[in-house]
């Protein structure tokens, strides 16, 4: 039981990290402007890549 109780405190910890850091880095930015065409397309090539590779790894 120890083993599972450690794991969800270390996953309790990485995500206050996480939100600590979202929020403290949004207060060091300046002022964002919209991504440009090409950083765009990075997120549909990445997510079909991964699909392909999901499905082809599934077989």
């Amino acid at each position: 039981m120890e083993k599972q109780s450690d794991c969800s405190m270390i996953a309790i910890l990485l995500a206050v990290v996480v939100a600590a850091f979202i929020l403290f880095l949004s207060l060091v930015m300046g002022p964002l402007h919209p991504p440009s065409y090409p950083v765009l397309l990075i997120f549909p090539v990445v997510l079909v890549a991964a699909f392909i590779f999901l499905h082809q790894a599934s077989k």
